[in-house]
């Protein structure tokens, strides 16, 4: 099979089921890598399931938000819930630009 290119990008991985895909290339020698997935779905599925918990009683272990592994770290979740800064992950998850990675609206 031929490489497959997208600029200086060099396919690594494609997983047809989820539409993600892996892309690497070396930079100044260094391995820079990019990640492009659908958020379609991902946005569907946590519109129903926020839809699903409307109206009813908050509690402990209530999931929040459904986000893709690889954007926890590009955004700054990761560092926020290490330190347990709540104030910085209820102005992200409450930002209409991040909104759909809610499944709850309880919690933050």
């Amino acid at each position: 099979m031929a490489d497959i290119w997208d600029g200086g990008f060099l396919l690594m991985e494609h997983d047809p089921l989820t539409g993600k895909s892996v892309w690497m290339k070396e930079e100044d020698g260094n391995l820079i890598f990019r990640v492009d997935q659908p958020l379609d779905a991902i946005f569907s599925a946590n519109a129903e399931a926020e839809s699903a918990t409307n109206g009813k009683p908050f509690g402990d272990y209530v999931r929040v938000a459904s986000i893709p592994h690889h954007l926890v770290y590009q955004n700054g979740v990761n560092d926020a819930v290490e330190n347990k800064d709540d104030a910085w992950l209820s102005r992200f998850l409450n930002s209409s630009d991040n909104s759909k990675f809610r499944t709850s609206r309880g919690a933050f």
